[in-house]
């Protein structure tokens, strides 16, 4: 049996709190001080800094047009590094308009004291636009 990378492990943690959903618990993914950077013209579009911002706003923000509880992710690839690591992810849920919503997305994650410190993420943003129709 391997041990994981700290690096690892904080991914691991992320993607398991992202199922929970409980804010408690996606905070301690990440530093006090994390940034995360997201792309387009969406309202969550921008750089959020601190865990507090990204997990009370941010991700709020996100999900807003999301039907409660239809919000899935599918790690589709993971690449480490020595302090980061790069993800391929597809999210699905259904909007509350009723249609449904696909999305592939890419992000590099990095990682400090086994939390996450920064993450520059990377999709459709065209896509993404039509979770606010």
């Amino acid at each position: 049996m391997t041990d994981q990378s700290p690096v690892q492990g904080a991914i691991n943690r992320y993607f398991a709190a992202l199922q929970t959903g409980d804010p408690a618990v996606l905070k301690r993914c990440f530093t006090e001080d994390a940034s995360w950077h997201a792309p387009g013209r969406l309202p969550n579009a921008g750089t959020w800094r601190g865990r507090d911002a990204i997990v009370d706003e941010f991700f709020p923000i996100a999900t807003s047009r999301m039907v409660p509880d239809t919000f899935t992710t599918e790690l589709v690839s993971l690449t480490l590094g020595a302090s980061n690591a790069v993800i391929e992810w597809r999210a699905q849920a259904t909007t509350v308009s009723g249609e449904s919503y696909e999305n592939a997305y890419m992000a590099n994650f990095v990682v400090a004291d086994g939390a996450i410190c920064e993450v520059r993420e990377y999709f459709d943003t065209h896509r993404g636009e039509t979770l606010y129709r």
